[in-house]
């Protein structure tokens, strides 16, 4: 599966092998982590709901002092997994010039409006949620899309544009009969 990458989840963080002797620990066999989070003044909180996380290995041509250089980017991935209870997104290497088949994008309620999540119909069928955190009316949820699904807010219908590079809401026109 080819995924781009939109936008993503406010929280980060790093794993790298166990083995510090080695010089090169923190880069040669590190692995880097997004998912969903709230922030609360300086802290920032997981407060999942839909616990999961997008991984990034060594390989996958990212770059954790720059992670915004992996926006609009597609990597090639073999979709969500579950394991232990929170769903997994691996980005095993980048995969330039090919049409994705799902887009990677953070919402929050600032941006994208209130989500009810606790609605059945908050989003279209083949919406995935990798990731939601969420307390009181604030949120942040970091979702995989095809080109035609949606995710409904109190502002509207939010979809993928159809260059596949932005997430916009979704504007109904009604034709008028002359």
């Amino acid at each position: 599966m080819y995924v781009r990458i939109i936008s993503l989840g406010s929280n980060w963080w790093a794993a790298h092998s166990a083995n510090r002797s080695d010089p090169y620990c923190f880069r040669r066999s590190a692995a880097w982590f997004n998912s969903a989070g709230l922030r609360y003044g300086r802290r920032l909180r997981f407060c999942w709901i839909h616990p999961g996380q997008v991984r990034f290995n060594q390989r996958s041509g990212f770059h954790p002092e720059f992670p915004h250089r992996s926006i609009g980017r597609t990597f090639l991935s073999n979709g969500p997994r579950i394991f232990g209870g929170r769903t997994h997104l691996l980005f095993s290497h980048p995969a330039n010039h090919c049409t994705p088949d799902g887009y990677l994008i953070a919402v929050n309620e600032t941006l994208h409006g209130r989500i009810d999540f606790n609605l059945s119909d908050w989003k279209s069928a083949g919406v995935q949620a990798i990731s939601i955190s969420s307390r009181g009316q604030r949120y942040e949820a970091v979702l995989l899309m095809g080109a035609s699904d949606w995710v409904e807010s109190d502002l509207g219908r939010w979809m993928i544009m159809e260059d596949g590079r932005h997430f916009a809401l979704a504007v109904s026109v009604l034709e008028v009969a002359s």
